[in-house]
This record gives structure tokens, C-alpha cells and sequence, in this order.
């Protein structure tokens, strides 16, 4: 649990406070509603795989902590989603709903809006989802997609694409960027 933590706080830092990890910048960013959503969903991610008896206890906390944030930011993140490290959630507005589900590593939700239908079969790694994303009838979103404003997928999209519109089709493979040797 830590080291998710320790990924997804290091890569927020990076990604909402200008590149810069240090104390300060860790700081503002624990007061960022999208993280501290974040941290209570991995306090009950790891809390629901204790002994009976505290799994029991931590829930109860759990579930006021979830409770009091999902009420004050609108981001609620099911406790049984199986999340990769390096989640980050920009909006400071809320309604974002991550629902019991696989998650690859460094997904980035942009926007508030985000609606995941409980059928949805998962998302790859180092997806970003635009502001206003519906997933719903069973689609699963594969490794580095991303998604623009209001999209609506209804369909599996595959690996390395752009997605829009209602409903959401694939307008073209993601850029490809030179790297550095």
C-alpha cells in the first residue's frame, strides 16, 4: 500500500504542483480534494484485506472517511477497485465515479464528470480520461488511451488511441512522440 501511495503522491506532486517534489508542494497537494480522495481509497483498499476483527473496525472508519469526502468533493472510488500506483485526479470539482473494476498503472482523470457504469471491464495503463467520460456496456479501455470532453464509450477500444463523441469513436492512433536517445 505504501508504495502505491508513495507513486501516486509523487506523480500528483509532479503533475498539479508544476513538476516539483518536495515538502512544500507535497503539502499543497494533500489538500487537493482529488488526492485525499485517492489516499481514503487506498486506506480502505488496504484496510478491506486485513483479519476479521480490525478489517471489521478500519471499515467503519473507512467508510465516515469515504462518506465525508464523497459528500465534500464528489469522488467516490469503490473499495474493491483494483488500482495500479500513480492514480491522479486533477478536478477539484468532483463527480467521479470509479466503480468496482480493474485499473492499470498512472491513470489521469482530467475533469469531474467521470461516470464508470459497474459493467465496465477495466482500464489499462496510462489511460487519461477527459472531463465528462461516460464507459458504459461492458467496455473495457486498453493501455494509453485517451479519452476527449463528453465522450461516451459503449465499445472495447484498443490499445494507443484517441477516442470522442457521443457515442465515442476512435478518431486516430495517439501520436507518436520521438525519445530522447
Amino acid at each position: 500500500m505504501l508504495d502505491n501511495v508513495r507513486r501516486d503522491l509523487s506523480r500528483a506532486c509532479r503533475g498539479n504542483q508544476g513538476g516539483v517534489v518536495g515538502f512544500f508542494p507535497l503539502l499543497r497537494e494533500l489538500f487537493n480534494p482529488g488526492t485525499q480522495a485517492i489516499l481514503v481509497y487506498r486506506f480502505g483498499h488496504w484496510v478491506d484485506q486485513m483479519v476479521p476483527g480490525i478489517r471489521h473496525l478500519g471499515r467503519l472508519v473507512h467508510f465516515v472517511l469515504q462518506y465525508f469526502f464523497a459528500w465534500r468533493v464528489g469522488i467516490f472510488i469503490h473499495v474493491k477497485a483494483k488500482i495500479g500506483p500513480g492514480l491522479m485526479i486533477h478536478t477539484w470539482g468532483g463527480g467521479v465515479f470509479l466503480p468496482n473494476t480493474t485499473i492499470g498503472r498512472d491513470l489521469t482523470i482530467v475533469g469531474g464528470g467521470i461516470l464508470f457504469d459497474f459493467a465496465a471491464r477495466g482500464i489499462g495503463d496510462e489511460v487519461t480520461i477527459g472531463a465528462g467520460t461516460k464507459v458504459i456496456n461492458r467496455a473495457r479501455l486498453g493501455n494509453r488511451v485517451r479519452t476527449g470532453p463528453n465522450s461516451v464509450v459503449d465499445a472495447d477500444v484498443s490499445d494507443d488511441c484517441v477516442v470522442f463523441g457521443n457515442p465515442g469513436r476512435v478518431i486516430g492512433p495517439l501520436p507518436r512522440t520521438k525519445r530522447s536517445a
